[in-house]
């Protein structure tokens, strides 16, 4: 996976997160077509959009003047890789607070079913646990791409939808401990990250955005009680294209901040475990209240590598994998546009290790965090999510499609 990259040492800028997994996907659906029974999914049948996919060879580095069409590429796109990606933060009517994660990733390889899998995990703050859960399917039948309907997808019973400024998301653990059944409202808009496309020379390209502030609603389940959700924030990410990451793994940041605005940063790391590039987008605050246009992106300051300095604090060994991940960062960042911020990011727990070699061959960590610090030298907090991936080594082989 590494060895184009790292022996090059080109820096793919942008390279998307979680994306080594998705190669993992990709092979295991491959693997499983031919072997494992197939799980029929529930898709919308659009037409077919033009657009989706279509990219020239170009260099490294954002796509100028790239087309996300919206809705049309809300809906799934008949690319090698593509997820819809929630993480979020939710307080409840009496007073206790959780951190959630729902992904489905979808992989297509020609001559073969589409090959799903999803990721549900709950951080319980008043607990101090962290529970996941995990599924992997194939598709009986080619999706039908593109069109007006946005996405609707099902993985056993558990449920992804979404068309505009509005998300529905409904899961359940096999062991019911947690669930969730959330309706989700975007706030400002959708954010193009780099233009809205990336091209990663070789290795392929992708397109990604997000709305980076949605405002959540519904029910969060704990051991059969049911409770109203009275505050929650959320970050969406999809991202899908023809590409196949080669970096030795990846920081993934997510944050939002007390003044209203939000952050994303990822970089990636070399085999050597040192930044080999950084990214990122800073979303600014709107007039109050803000006037979210689904289908019209909101401007957005890009940054860059220089634009940041990034340091680790602490570190945590989990008792699982013997993977040894970061535990804390001070994140700085000054660039044209925005305030300068020197932001504290912790973990709110510091095991939400995913083991999830039952599915993608690979372990990662990806959990709720508090941020603290200064915004142009005066006080600013806010929570935050935090993806790391390539720090634990997995032993595991994925399972069958309904196993």
């Amino acid at each position: 996976m590494r060895r184009n990259y790292m022996k090059s040492k080109v820096s793919f800028k942008g390279f998307s997160r979680l994306g080594l997994m998705l190669v993992c996907l990709l092979m295991t659906a491959i693997v499983l077509a031919a072997c494992g029974e197939a799980t029929r999914e529930a898709f919308p049948s659009p037409s077919t959009n033009p657009q989706a996919g279509q990219i020239a060879a170009m260099p490294l580095g954002s796509v100028a003047g790239a087309t996300v069409n919206f809705p049309q590429d809300e809906a799934p796109h008949n690319n090698l890789m593509e997820w819809w990606y929630y993480t979020g933060h939710l307080s409840t009517t009496d007073g206790s607070n959780y951190g959630f994660e729902y992904v489905i990733f979808q992989a297509n390889r020609s001559n073969f079913p589409p090959g799903y899998i999803s990721h549900f995990a709950v951080t319980d703050l008043n607990k101090q646990t962290f529970k996941y859960d995990q599924q992997l399917v194939l598709a009986n039948q080619k999706i039908v791409t593109g069109g007006d309907k946005g996405f609707n997808l099902t993985i056993g019973s558990w449920t992804m939808q979404g068309l505009g400024a509005t998300d529905h998301l409904k899961a359940t653990m096999q062991d019911n401990t947690y669930a969730i059944n959330l309706t989700l409202q975007d706030q400002k808009g959708p954010v193009l990250h780099g233009t809205g496309e990336f091209s990663y020379g070789p290795a392929g390209f992708s397109y990604y955005y997000s709305r980076p502030h949605m405002k959540v609603a519904g029910q969060v389940q704990v051991d059969g009680q049911s409770k109203p959700v009275s505050d929650g924030v959320a970050w969406f990410d999809h991202q899908w294209g023809d590409f196949l990451p080669l970096a030795g793994g990846w920081d993934w940041f997510s944050l939002h901040l007390s003044d209203n605005t939000e952050l994303m940063v990822y970089y990636l790391r070399d085999d050597q475990n040192n930044v080999a590039d950084v990214f990122g987008t800073y979303v600014p605050d709107c007039a109050a209240p803000c006037q979210t246009q689904s289908d019209k992106p909101v401007k957005v300051v890009e940054l860059h590598r220089e634009d940041f300095n990034i340091t680790q604090t602490a570190s945590w060994t989990s008792p699982t994998t013997g993977g040894v991940y970061p535990a804390g960062w001070n994140l700085k960042v000054k660039a044209q546009g925005m305030p300068s911020l020197d932001l504290n990011v912790k973990p709110a727990l510091a095991n939400q290790e995913l083991d999830t070699t039952k599915t993608t061959g690979l372990a990662y960590w990806e959990g709720a965090c508090t941020v603290t610090g200064a915004r142009d030298g005066q006080p600013l907090t806010g929570q935050a999510y935090v993806e790391l991936t390539g720090y634990a080594k997995s032993k595991n082989t994925p399972i069958q499609a309904g196993s």
